[in-house]
């Protein structure tokens, strides 16, 4: 026969699969051995809860309360519930028992500042940040919502200060930089908003926010016809960063009509368009590259790759590419159309059948 600890572990492989009936009458059966088992008792009010039976869930997270008055999990579960129920002031109370327990407990912390700030009462959840970080100073996420909180509150310099604890604590932490920068657009700073957000794409230039941050800031300096060198080459290179070519380009433009004379400036307009143009190329490139391989593999088994690269640049004369871009494209090519060729030395040997039914290894 299965123990306690056994059938609340199988429940949660049910839980997890989002099998919350099953789930269920298998937590039951632990109940059944131990009546008074608390993790049994809170499992049945999640059940309850994600099958939006939320009466039947605050029944069991009570029962678990009378046996265990100060278990933080299950008045966290029971504030949600009655949250869920609508009756939000009986909501808070609970999140507040819980976070009374333990100040730092992310899910009621979580849960009743969710509600300060619909209500737009950020002081109050100020409040629960500043008493989380009292017992925890170093948790970077509360940081990051209490500078939220002040910026809603539009106490901008408490919002900075905020955010630069956070990014104390984690130096590469794209979410402060792109909302210190967000501060910065705020008071009109837009020196410093781009900088900032610059910071956050260079940790990810895929990070859509600081990108979209960057677009209102290039759309204020135009409507504002703001004439500002600095601060359009800034922008030009923040753009290059994000590898938003087209608009690091306009910004450049932006920034040679103001001064034309400045070596530096004219470097990153070079390189800028330089990149630019490759950008807008690649996708002749690849198409070039499909069709020498297709070609090649189909007169031949082996072909140096010397060869490849030349019947492309014969074909395109105008590719600004180098012949090592061309040829990591080339591997990249395979790769992605799973092509069966292997790289021997300088030559790629096509098969017609990867070796071994494996999949060829054609960096070796």
């Amino acid at each position: 026969m299965a123990s306690t600890k056994e059938l609340i572990e199988k429940g949660d492989l049910y839980f997890d699969e989002g099998r919350y009936q099953k789930a269920l009458d298998t937590y039951n059966k632990a109940l059944t051995i131990e009546p008074k088992n608390i993790d049994a008792l809170i499992c049945i009010g999640l059940c309850y809860r994600n099958l939006e039976d939320y009466d039947k869930a605050i029944e069991f997270y009570n029962t678990a309360l009378e046996i265990e008055p100060d278990n933080k999990t299950a008045l966290n579960n029971k504030g949600y519930a009655l949250e869920m129920k609508d009756q939000i002031e009986d909501a808070i109370e609970m999140y507040k028992k819980s976070l009374e327990i333990d100040p730092n407990y992310d899910m009621p912390l979580v849960n009743i500042t969710k509600i300060y700030i619909d209500r737009k009462d950020y002081k109050a959840a100020i409040s629960v940040y500043k008493k989380a970080l009292e017992i925890d100073p170093i948790n970077t996420a509360n940081w990051i919502d209490l500078g939220r909180a002040y910026r809603f509150m539009e106490k901008y310099d408490k919002a900075i200060t905020a955010y630069s604890k956070a990014l104390k604590l984690v130096p590469s932490n794209k979410i402060v930089y792109n909302n210190i920068g967000y501060v910065y657009f705020v008071t009109k700073e837009y020196g410093k908003a781009i900088k900032s957000f610059t910071e956050s794409l260079k940790i990810d230039w895929l990070y859509d926010l600081p990108y979209s941050n960057l677009n209102k800031v290039y759309k204020e300096m135009t409507d504002q016809n703001i004439v500002d060198f600095k601060l359009w080459k800034r922008l030009a290179n923040a753009f290059l960063v994000a590898r938003a070519y087209k608009r690091a380009l306009d910004a450049s433009n932006h920034m040679l009509e103001i001064n034309s004379e400045d070596n530096n400036a004219k470097e990153l307009h070079d390189k800028i368009l330089k990149v630019k143009q490759k950008f807008d190329m690649s996708p002749l490139l690849l198409e070039k590259i499909e069709q020498a391989l297709n070609l090649f593999s189909s007169i031949s088994t082996t072909v140096s790759l010397t060869d490849i690269i030349d019947y492309i640049r014969y074909k395109t004369p105008d590719l600004i590419f180098t012949d090592d871009e061309i040829k990591f494209n080339i591997f990249e090519t395979i790769q992605n159309k799973n092509l069966n060729a292997k790289l021997v030395v300088n030559k790629l040997v096509f098969y017609r059948q990867p070796i071994d039914n494996a999949k060829v290894d054609y960096m070796k």
